[in-house]
């Protein structure tokens, strides 16, 4: 298989469901992390003068998601079929939806009022969330016993909710629960012990 390095900020943000998919499928990688004089030089030479970037066989890839979803595929983490892939696909667009509502919350919202607001759209977000995860949950995980793209982006939105808006109660049952079993893994657990730790 092709070497990879993923190229990001020294930061969770945008990189880290790809860092998670990585780890999950136990594949070896280049995670790059970049800062201050690095980037400033790097900027120029990156497709859309943004990260994060993968770098596969000479090719780079840019967007975030676009990213997620090839490294999911390549390793295996994107269902076993059409429709399960279609299953993944709607788990990922619903995180991004909830964690949307959170960068609101966090760089638009200024008075007590627009942040009471951001979360009462935050609760009806997430209890929405929680229903249609259970719904399609079909064992320990989204797609069965197996984990998937699906099962990483709902912990990496139930990490990002709880650093975010701290006050926030994450007490949805399903979510937890698959959250709760992605990051219990010993290889998992091991990974979020010894990551650089971080805001975002």
């Amino acid at each position: 298989m092709a070497e990879m390095k993923l190229t990001y900020f020294n930061g969770r943000g945008r990189a880290e469901l790809t860092r998670l998919l990585f780890t999950q499928a136990k594949r070896s990688f280049t995670d790059c992390r970049v800062e201050g004089e690095e980037w400033t030089k790097l900027k120029p030479s990156t497709p859309k003068g943004q990260l994060p970037i993968l770098e596969v066989d000479g090719k780079v890839l840019c967007e975030s998601m676009a990213i997620a979803r090839f490294v999911a595929k390549e390793l295996g983490l994107f269902g076993s079929s059409n429709l399960e892939a279609a299953v993944c696909d709607m788990m990922i667009e619903s995180v991004n939806d909830i964690l949307l509502i959170c960068v609101d919350r966090m760089f638009k919202a200024k008075t007590e009022e627009e942040k009471a607001a951001s979360d009462e759209k935050l609760a009806t977000g997430f209890e929405c969330f929680e229903k249609f995860v259970a719904a399609e949950k079909k064992g320990k995980f989204i797609l069965g016993d197996q984990v998937s793209i699906a099962d990483v982006a709902i912990f990496v939105a139930q990490e990002f909710v709880s650093k975010s808006v701290p006050h926030f109660k994450l007490d949805h049952a399903t979510i937890n629960s698959i959250a709760k079993e992605f990051s219990s893994q010993s290889h998992i657990d091991e990974y979020l012990k010894a990551r650089p730790e971080s805001m975002f």
